[in-house]
């Protein structure tokens, strides 16, 4: 699509982007140094995890591909990886997105490897009910499933949609290219309110980027990784961040490791959960500033 984003430094262009097409690619927000620091440590790792037989595979939105490996839960597997969640340009792309007091819900590396499948077309935000009006049956949203899901064509709607409750700003830390397997989107799908449907072939863009880039989509959006056709592997780092009333993808509070936690500042202890919103996230005490570990509450007293 000639009028598909094109990788910019602009953060006003950047942010025009997502607002008409649903995505938009930002270059140059990761230092060259940081994205070859976390790009080795990523790769050990995964080495690593394979050789020790590690779960890799993630079944919810690759449940065919035995390839790909998803390196989960990086504040775990280095402190380095921290700096992409402390970027000034990932946090000002987020909170244009979602606004001031959004949470980091994922954060995990996904390899693409030569000879993948290619994973299938899907938005994030599956799991928002559709509005209805006053008196229509509604949809449980405890009973969401991926599956089924309303399904349409990316065009703009003429009826009311969800807003974006969720926001992925991806990390390049290789080139993404046509052959490693760059991410596809969809361009104004986020304004369909509709999910795409499956074995359909739809006009969609790559986010070719070169490393150290910010391939952010929202919540809506239509996207998915691509085959990689070439020779080496296509890393890519997953800040994937919620408005803090949802649920988190990875249950930071409680897995990550003890020293980990004892070392995070308070941004990114607040940016990972342990801050309560409008009391949500309380561990024991209505107003507290902070949730606090079980051990630290108050138990049955007499």
């Amino acid at each position: 699509m000639s009028n598909a984003p094109r990788p910019t430094t602009d953060m006003a262009r950047m942010k025009a982007d997502l607002a008409e097409h649903g995505y938009g690619i930002f270059e140059g927000a990761i230092d060259p140094d940081t994205t070859a620091a976390i790009r080795d440590r990523v790769l050990e790792q995964a080495a690593a995890e394979r050789r020790g037989n590690v779960v890799t595979s993630n079944v919810a939105v690759e449940p065919e591909d035995a390839v790909n490996q998803w390196v989960a839960f990086l504040p775990n597997k280095g402190k380095i990886h921290r700096a992409l969640i402390n970027n000034p340009h990932v946090l000002e792309i987020v909170r244009y997105v979602l606004g001031q007091d959004a949470i980091l819900s994922e954060f995990s590396a996904h390899i693409t490897w030569p000879d993948n499948e290619e994973m299938a077309l899907h938005i994030d935000q599956w799991f928002m009910p559709q509005p209805m009006m006053p008196g229509e049956d509604y949809e449980r949203p405890a009973n969401a499933h991926r599956a089924d899901r309303l399904c349409g064509d990316p065009v703009e709607a003429n009826h009311p949609i969800p807003p974006p409750v969720v926001c992925n700003a991806m990390v390049a830390i290789t080139d993404f290219t046509l052959e490693n397997g760059a991410t596809r989107l969809v361009p104004g799908s986020h304004l369909s309110g509709r999910n795409p449907a499956p074995d359909t072939d739809y006009d969609v863009t790559f986010a070719e980027a070169p490393a150290g880039s910010l391939v952010v989509w929202e919540g809506r959006t239509w996207h998915a990784a691509s085959l990689n056709t070439g020779t080496t592997p296509r890393v890519g780092i997953t800040t994937y961040w919620a408005a803090p009333f949802l649920r988190q993808l990875l249950n930071f509070t409680y897995g990550l490791r003890p020293e980990v936690t004892a070392d995070l500042s308070d941004q990114e202890r607040a940016l990972m959960g342990f801050k309560p919103w409008s009391t949500y996230g309380t561990s024991d005490e209505f107003g507290a500033d902070w949730a606090r570990p079980g051990k630290d509450n108050v138990g049955e007293l007499k």
